[in-house]
């Protein structure tokens, strides 16, 4: 191997001049390491980071709600949930000591719970691992600009500082947005051994056997494990509640129809879908080039409905339709339809709200004169901006109805930037 050339000896090319003058130079350029690649996602971090320090506190919400439809979508994976196993038993735990709040104060009993499970697994491990998922997400292809910014806002919020004693899970907000999606999950399987339960008491008991009549009374002295544990291990008794489910939500999906049917959402549940499921509805209704992309475009919807309905609007959902079911100013046949509706939309709340959505009769109907003029006025509307729903939230409010006000500011907050075009009577 020749040995490099000295800066004044002759150039090996043969020019006769000395190589600092002729190709020292290029050969140095030449030699130098490629020069570092940057990130792929130091653009979206360096945004995050610009997002966490913006004084506008709604759209660091907005990426965290976000950030909570992507981990919903995805379901359970590892490290993007708690130790499944761990979080059942604390919060059966939890719950069962905090009975008396969840009466009184059911806001209250929300916020001890998370923070109880948030301080007990939001670990500087857990954290680690969901740091690391979130990078790993952001950087697959295919995200939208807005989902890669929440998984990068996601990571940054993961990495707390590393003074022990300034270690406070319960400050950490993306600790938070974990617990409520596995909170819902936690709900949404609960409520469906529920519905199995409630569906077992309504069988007249000459129909049951001795096992489930013994499991049932044992309930009824307070035993409800007992119950769902007979009801989940026989395979008859679980075919046969759930074709009555099945029976029962194509029940509800045909009365849905009826002209004479009462709707099924409250103006402002109706409203808030119609924000969050525009454009996935528009996608489904429009003519599909393909069976491929009509299924996707219905697969796509159903992500968005699962991720529309969160706990406290299905709570809320259920409880107006069971105070229906019991209102005794109505006839038999509305308490029954609500009878119906409620327990439908409890075992199967993303295709009740779609049945309602594509087919039902009747609109959601003001409480008062005054609101339904408000509602006639934002239909009527060509689009929907924020501004044009604050006399209806400020009405919501007169009203003495402050969920209700909430969740029109939720859909103020999704307007400003996912803006509703409706069609024109001409188009």
């Amino acid at each position: 191997m020749s040995s490099k050339p000295g800066r004044n000896d002759p150039c090996p090319c043969g020019s006769g001049k000395k190589y600092k003058a002729c190709h020292a130079a290029e050969d140095r350029v030449s030699a130098a390491p490629p020069p570092a690649q940057p990130h792929p996602l130091t653009g979206d971090l360096q945004a995050a980071m610009a997002l966490l320090g913006d004084p506008d506190v709604s759209k660091l919400s907005r990426a965290l709600d976000r950030l909570g439809v992507l981990l919903t979508q995805w379901g359970p994976a590892p490290n993007l949930r708690f130790e499944a196993a761990a979080f059942e038993a604390h919060l059966t735990q939890a719950i069962e000591a905090l009975a008396g709040t969840l009466e009184k104060d059911p806001a209250q009993a929300h916020r001890e719970l998370l923070v109880g499970a948030v301080r007990q697994f939001g670990t500087r491990a857990f954290l680690d691992g969901f740091r690391v998922a979130m990078l790993q997400r952001a950087a697959e292809s295919g995200h939208a600009p807005e989902d890669r910014q929440a998984l990068c806002v996601g990571a940054l919020l993961a990495s707390p500082s590393a003074k022990k004693d300034s270690f406070r899970p319960e400050d950490i907000p993306v600790l938070d947005v974990v617990f409520d999606v596995q909170f819902r999950e936690w709900c949404a399987h609960h409520r469906e051994l529920a519905s199995k339960f409630e569906a077992l008491t309504r069988f007249a008991e000459d129909e049951l056997s001795p096992e489930a009549l013994e499991a049932l009374q044992k309930a009824r002295e307070g035993n409800v494990d007992a119950l769902l544990q007979h009801v989940q291990s026989d395979p008859r008794l679980v075919e046969r509640i759930t074709r009555e489910a099945k029976e029962r939500s194509a029940r509800v999906e045909a009365k849905l129809r009826e002209p004479a049917t009462p709707p099924l959402f409250a103006p402002e549940e109706e409203l808030w879908f119609t924000c969050a499921l525009w454009e996935p509805l528009r996608a489904v209704k429009a003519t599909s080039s393909s069976p491929a992309t009509r299924r996707a475009a219905v697969e796509n919807l159903i992500r968005a409905v699962k991720g529309a309905l969160d706990s406290e609007l299905l709570t809320g959902m259920l409880e107006r339709l069971r105070q229906k079911a019991r209102d005794t100013t109505l006839d038999e046949a509305a308490r029954a339809w609500f009878t119906d509706a409620a327990i439908a939309v409890e075992a199967e709340p993303s295709r009740m709200v779609m049945a309602a959505l594509f087919t039902a009769s009747q609109e959601a109907v003001g409480r008062s004169a005054e609101e339904m003029v408000m509602l006639a006025d934002i239909k009527a509307r060509p689009v929907w901006a924020p501004e044009d729903f604050e006399p209806y939230r400020k009405l919501l409010e007169d009203m003495g109805l402050p969920a209700a006000a909430a969740r029109i500011r939720r859909c103020q907050d999704w307007l400003r930037e996912h803006p509703v075009s409706l069609p024109t009577e001409s188009a």
